[in-house]
């Protein structure tokens, strides 16, 4: 038997969204997007970031953490 590896992914995956309510998703996204910036750099996190936002977010966020005014 031959699999279409990349479709039993997406059929999987559509199987496991249909049975979690609003509440878990948020909690899936969250960790796996956590686990996914935990490889990231501080440069490309805050690149993405000013990117996506803007300079104004990033600064906020990285004082947030960091107790500075800028990066």
């Amino acid at each position: 038997m031959t699999l279409n590896k990349a479709q039993l992914v997406e059929n999987y995956v559509s199987y496991l969204m249909e049975g979690l309510d609003t509440e878990s998703l948020e909690v899936m996204v969250f960790d796996l997007l956590v686990r996914e910036y935990e490889t990231y750099t501080e440069e490309q996190i805050v690149g993405e970031i000013e990117e996506l936002y803007g300079e104004e977010v990033a600064a906020d966020l990285v004082e947030s953490v960091s107790g500075f005014d800028s990066y």
